[in-house]
């Protein structure tokens, strides 16, 4: 591949630790066959280093460290150093020893610290970490994603920390994290020495023989490599892979009547408490409230919005960001193969401009939806189900990916702003603040609204209660966000807990919001089990984010192990298709845990639209209320079927329309005179007042309607 300018540290060496005496892997580790190259360890590591060395990244050369009795095992390229480890003259003191040795061969040398341990390392993952090494920091290291602790054998290490390390080794403190959170004055985490990790393997090691077999099982069921591997041949690279694609997808109205059936009983009480209604007060006075409080009032001042949306460009589909002419000529008879460059997951920084130069743009880089793309060059997502991994490694070692479809620029590519812009009008005077403009007033960077009418307190006795649970590590609530602040590139504001709040008060339900689990499995279960027994019992408990075929998506592997049996998992909607509704039978010694499961997907447009259906169909389930969709005729259906953009047949599509101000009716020249692009789009909300969703069959479409 062709690579702009290298990255450079001034004065940058790499020293390869081979590693000590122990022979628990039957062999010499670093005599270990790599499978993708059929070299030993040792030289396929040598092979990546002398390239990236001629590249201009280790200006300072390359270093072997290794025992005296390894020596006659090796055979180094032209231009590579050997410092020999004495562990007799060093003490007992681990890897501390090799890299000191090294560090005393070229002492004001900054040094890349890398060992055969850890066998799956790539070009990409080097060039990252040699990118985020600040030049104020006096050690960077990786961070494991399982724990967050650092990995000492992948890092860069300054003289000011090499020096650290010296003198801890004197005192006896030889490991070289201790060493590095001294160095620090405390705990190393991102933004002070530590470097997250695009490729989860990069930082694997595998110290026993067990543990070689359970690296090689697990990367060969996810790249399918050959069944004949064992611990003498460690297999591939791979972070983890899309998931499987659901199995089978339903139509819109079998999921509500898969609702219908399910054993629901009616909330206690539910037939006495009253719908939350709104102040009929001839106060005109206006209050300015925080958005969940303020809604159901009317608005007595024109809101414009604070923050762009989105906030930054971003991909709209799990998939691979490419340069669109890479593919210009992609198709089934003649298939275009192109390396993962890197990974980048909704809430991951922007990849360090350098490092996206030095990679190039001969190759792709895997996104999951919400993510930063990592650069402008990069114009096109192809979705996931659209391209296929070969299941093999090139040259370097990375992944390759088979594209057979043509991509076009800015294909699921969302830009900066495309929606709302700061200073738009997202909330007219005397508007009602309904759910869906809490959603975006929220997104918008709102906070607080000025209004009068306002609604009523929800009731003291409320119908039941709800609960709440948002994943994601890339959501920053609302009220963390100083006036005028934007959240940090790769982050979003958490608009969906609030606009549900409102809808579940509306509802007459108290919404509960319990802890954010962000990315992590463990977290988000701990966080289910929980409200699967909680006193008093949850009636609904809804997720947000998580469910489609990212590398993070794991609610439905999660629920499942719960014992919460799926009822359906994707629905033939746009937005919105990866909804999932599972549910937790009661048992014989606690009947409250019955309990339904709505996972909604993580983008704004399609949480509300699932919410507003299936949520709405639940919560009418629940308090005996009938449904709010109300049925177009044939006449008017064909019109508004004409206007809006064509849905799939078989398939549902949500629109967000004006209702006309003397009918109280969507109005259908509104509709006309906007310019309609996609169902997901947030911006829409700004001057409507309804849903609209197309249903379309072998019959033709029908059209059905429903208020904010």
């Amino acid at each position: 591949m062709a690579d702009s300018a290298p990255l450079r540290i001034a004065n940058l060496a790499v020293v390869l630790l081979l590693g000590g005496r122990s022979s628990r892997m039957g062999s010499a580790k670093h005599l270990l066959e790599h499978p993708a190259t059929r070299r030993p360890l040792y030289q396929h590591h040598l092979d990546l280093l002398v390239e990236l060395e001629k590249q201009g990244v280790f200006p300072a050369g390359v270093v072997v460290s290794a025992r005296a009795d390894q020596r006659d095992q090796l055979e180094l390229p032209e231009g590579v150093e050997l410092v020999v480890d004495d562990p007799d003259k060093n003490g007992a003191i681990g890897p501390a020893s090799g890299i000191l040795e090294a560090a005393n061969a070229k002492p004001d040398a900054t040094w890349l610290v890398l060992a055969v341990d850890l066998p799956f390392v790539t070009r990409s993952s080097i060039l990252r970490l040699v990118a985020s090494h600040a030049r104020d920091s006096p050690v960077s290291l990786y961070l494991h994603p399982s724990d967050g602790n650092p990995e000492p054998l992948f890092s860069v290490w300054t003289p000011r920390a090499l020096e650290q390390l010296r003198a801890n080794c004197r005192e006896g403190k030889s490991g070289p994290c201790r060493a590095a959170k001294d160095v620090w004055g405390g705990k190393v985490v991102e933004g002070r020495g530590g470097v997250s990790v695009v490729e989860d393997d990069c930082v694997r090691d595998a110290d026993t023989p067990e543990e070689w077999e359970q690296a090689v099982a697990e990367l060969a069921k996810r790249q399918q490599l050959r069944p004949g591997a064992t611990s003498s041949q460690p297999s591939a690279p791979a972070p983890p892979p899309f998931a499987p694609a659901p199995t089978h997808s339903i139509s819109f109205h079998t999921a509500l009547a898969l609702i219908d059936d399910l054993p629901l009983p009616q909330v206690v009480g539910a037939s006495s408490i009253p719908d939350p209604a709104f102040s009929t007060s001839n106060d005109e006075r206006a209050s300015r409230l925080p958005l969940v409080e303020a809604a159901g009032g009317i608005s007595s001042a024109t809101v414009r919005a604070t923050l762009p949306c989105p906030l930054h460009d971003n991909s709209a589909m799990d998939g691979y960001a490419v340069p669109s002419s890479l593919l210009a000529t992609a198709s089934p008879d003649r298939p275009v193969l192109l390396p993962i460059l890197g990974r980048i997951v909704a809430g991951d920084p922007p990849p360090p401009p350098e490092l996206v130069a030095a990679l190039g743009t001969h190759g792709c880089w895997e996104v999951m939806t919400g993510a930063v793309l990592p650069s402008a060059a990069f114009d096109a997502v192809v979705k996931v189900e659209d391209a296929h991994e070969v299941g093999e490694a090139d040259r370097a070692g990375r992944r390759v990916v088979r594209f057979v479809t043509r991509a076009t620029p800015q294909q699921h590519r969302r830009a900066k702003g495309e929606q709302v812009q700061p200073g738009d009008v997202v909330l007219g005077e005397g508007e009602r603040v309904s759910p869906e403009k809490v959603l975006l007033l929220a997104a918008c960077g709102i906070a607080q609204v000025a209004v009068r009418s306002a609604p009523l307190s929800p009731p003291r006795r409320p119908r039941g209660r709800v609960g709440i649970v948002a994943t994601g590590k890339e959501i920053v609530p609302l009220a963390s966000l100083g006036p005028g602040r934007e959240p940090a590139p790769g982050h979003v504001v958490d608009c969906i807990t609030p606009f549900l709040s409102a809808l579940l008060h509306s509802h007459g339900f108290e919404p509960v919001v319990l802890s954010s689990s962000g990315d992590s499995r463990s977290a988000f279960a701990s966080t289910v089990a929980a409200a699967l027994v909680a006193d008093p019992p949850f009636s609904l408990l809804v997720t947000v984010a998580g469910v489609s075929r990212g590398s993070t998506d794991h609610i439905p592997s999660s629920l499942a192990s719960l014992g919460i049996s799926p009822v359906f998992h994707g629905v033939k909607i746009r937005p919105g298709a990866p909804v999932k509704l599972g549910f937790h039978p009661p048992t014989p010694t606690r009947a409250s845990c019955a309990l339904p499961v709505l996972s909604l997907p993580g983008n704004p447009m399609a949480s509300a639209a699932c919410m507003r259906s299936f949520g709405g169909a639940l919560l009418e389930r629940l308090s005996g209320a009938g449904t709010a969709w109300r049925s177009m005729d044939a006449a008017q259906a064909r019109r508004w079927a004409q206007v809006l953009p064509a849905t799939r047949s078989g398939s549902s599509s949500f629109w967000t329309v004006p209702l006309d101000a003397q009918s109280g009716l969507p109005s259908l020249e509104s509709a006309m005179a906007r310019r309609w692009t996609w169902p997901g789009a947030l911006g829409s909300l700004a001057g409507a007042g309804a849903w609209v969703r197309v249903d379309v069959d072998e019959q033709g479409a029908s059209v059905a309607w429903r208020s904010f």
